[in-house]
């Protein structure tokens, strides 16, 4: 039997740390396109800005003006839409731990803080993964059990991106 979690793992593990990190920013725009009707316009609007810097920035391999701009209007939008200056609104929150992949460390640099630990491609794909999960059991339906809904959830996901990896991954052969 395949398990797309544990084939997950294995891809992650051969792919260099650049294209792990786009891959994180394609794994959380899949989740806010999955909950886009949960997810109020402003936030989304913000996340999607936020991510497009974020592959910019890995590109470049530096933190540019574009994306410190758009990590504030997130954080404004998210916390705005709260209430609460240490919560975010539904859909950032994963979208800036996807950024912490590749953007972490430029992050920290830029806004002069200290070396911290950032989440690895993996976790935050599992991170993903839980929050499907968790979405599927609020909108499942009255006849289905919870905890099967979130479950199905996690593996659609899980399979949704270890095809991400595959089509997207270059062919180590060349063009044979």
């Amino acid at each position: 039997m395949i398990v797309p979690s544990r084939l997950l793992g294995d891809l992650l593990e051969q792919i260099h740390q650049e294209r792990a990190a786009h891959l994180a920013l394609d794994f959380a725009g899949h989740v806010l396109d999955l909950e886009r009707d949960e997810i109020e316009e402003p936030v989304s609007v913000a996340c999607l800005e936020y991510m497009d810097a974020v592959h910019e920035a890995i590109g470049l391999g530096s933190a540019v003006p574009r994306l410190l701009e758009a990590e504030e209007r997130l954080r404004a939008v998210a916390q705005r839409r709260t209430g609460n200056r240490f919560f975010l609104a539904g859909g950032a929150d994963f979208t800036m731990d996807a950024a912490r992949v590749g953007a972490g460390s430029m992050l920290d640099r830029a806004y002069g803080r200290g070396p911290f630990s950032h989440p690895s491609c993996l976790s935050v794909a599992r991170q993903l993964q839980a929050e499907v999960g968790r979405w599927a059991a609020r909108h499942r339906d009255d006849d289905v059990d919870e905890r099967l809904a979130a479950r199905r959830a996690r593996w659609e996901v899980a399979g949704w991106q270890v095809r991400h990896i595959i089509a997207s991954e270059p062919n180590p052969h060349g063009d044979a």
